[in-house]
């Protein structure tokens, strides 16, 4: 049986306590909110298998395994998915809601009042959240990236400081910037250490890492452990706070997974909070900005009128944008403050299911440019496939600004929305 995305977020908030009686597993200890069960995937002297109540989740620390209430029936009875479900609508008796379709489409709904006003999309895959005091530990503005976005020009430093507080930017010992993937939920998914030349360009000599793989490098973590990849910023959609990092703190981010990430050879967090060595540079002079709240504490170049009418698309305040590069959103972040900036982190990680969680929102995207139009089509081909699978309230925009503007010059060096508004390739707008 199938099993709409409604049905699904019920059987993930079954009481973990509960779904783990129903099958049998024995739990040790009184706690209101945490419990735990010798792992069956080894043997256990000791129970080793946190349960925890308020999240609902589980997690082993010792081989690694754990999940949602679907996972722990998948795992413990060797399940597939729609198995396990079946098996948690039978034994809890859940009324289903849809057999149609897994997923519901626009035509799902046939008048407004069948509609819900917020609708959520729920994921099959299951995150196991790094610890927060990894991202806590890591904050720093002292990475080559912000000194470069300082140095060249395209945000004063404070400006920069305020985004890297917004984006939990981080910093390693050796300069590369940290790219925290927390989700809207306030979950760590992974973390893209990258390093940055002094001209704000990514050096492509060193290959980017990230966080999780680091970690299995050096038994932090399992060999089979994995996280999805979510949107870079995409945190910044909670209504709880904008920051999740505010105060040098993500407190409210628990964890089940190791802490220690110091350790790990080659990125090693920095603990220096200090910017005395990043230059505050003068951008120049953003001067004809009218449709878009711009901050004011030093102007920045000379480029639009208005987002939308670059775009050539009508975009309402607080909209959400998506750009490939976590620097493009940082970066346009301070320069137009009323939209949210958000990253997909490389055309090679765009998949349709990370635009899954922002179905309540306006969405415009930005396409880079190439000399044959393939990135503008690839593009095209993700959204289209995003819009059939999830339940949009409003459409997916995308944006043929670099298709329009860009010289073939430009589109041979596969600019960004940054490169081109700071090039002024926008010359009937300045």
């Amino acid at each position: 049986m199938k099993y709409d995305d409604l049905t699904i977020q019920r059987l993930r908030e079954l009481p973990i306590f509960e779904v783990c009686s129903r099958l049998g597993i024995t739990l040790y200890g009184t706690g209101s909110y945490t419990r735990r069960a010798k792992c069956w995937h080894h043997d256990d002297q000791h129970p080793s298998l946190h349960v925890n109540k308020k999240k609902n989740i589980y997690m082993c620390f010792v081989c690694g395994k754990g999940g949602d209430t679907i996972r722990l029936v998948q795992d413990y009875n060797n399940l597939t998915f729609i198995e396990a479900c079946d098996w948690l609508v039978r034994e809890f008796s859940v009324t289903i809601t849809s057999t149609e379709s897994p997923i519901p489409t626009h035509h799902s709904c046939n008048s407004k009042d069948s509609c819900s006003k917020n609708i959520s999309v729920v994921s099959d895959i299951s995150v196991c959240p790094l610890d927060a005091s990894l991202v806590s530990r890591s904050l720093s503005v002292t990475s080559e990236f912000c000194q470069s976005v300082v140095s060249t020009g395209y945000l004063t430093e404070r400006q920069m400081r305020h985004a890297a507080k917004r984006y939990c930017l981080g910093a390693s010992r050796d300069g590369s910037v940290i790219f925290w993937e927390i989700d809207e939920q306030l979950r760590v998914h992974n973390g893209k250490f990258m390093h940055y030349l002094p001209d704000c360009h990514r050096d492509k000599s060193r290959t980017p890492t990230w966080a999780i793989a680091e970690m299995k490098k050096t038994g932090s973590l399992p060999p089979d452990f994995e996280n999805p990849h979510c949107l870079f910023g995409l945190h910044l959609l909670t209504n709880t706070n904008i920051s999740v990092c505010q105060d040098k703190s993500v407190s409210s981010v628990k964890s089940v997974c190791p802490k220690k990430l110091s350790d790990i050879s080659g990125i090693s967090v920095c603990q220096d909070k200090s910017v005395s060595s990043v230059k505050s540079v003068c951008p120049k002079k953003l001067s004809d900005i009218s449709g878009i709240s711009v901050c004011q504490d030093k102007p920045v170049s000379s480029v639009v009128n208005n987002i939308s009418v670059v775009s050539g698309i009508s975009v309402c305040p607080k909209n959400v944008c998506v750009v490939e590069s976590e620097k493009s959103a940082v970066i346009l972040s301070e320069l137009f403050p009323d939209y949210l900036w958000l990253s997909c982190g490389g055309l090679q990680m765009f998949k349709p299911e990370l635009l899954a969680p922002l179905v309540n929102h306006k969405v415009l995207v930005f396409p880079d440019t190439d000399e044959t139009g393939a990135t503008f089509k690839a593009w095209q081909d993700i959204v289209q496939q995003a819009s059939k699978l999830y339940p949009f309230q409003h459409p997916i925009r995308i944006s043929p600004l670099l298709e329009i503007h860009a010289s073939p010059e430009q589109k041979q060096r596969k600019i960004d929305l940054v490169d081109c508004l700071f090039e002024g390739c926008i010359k009937p707008f300045r």
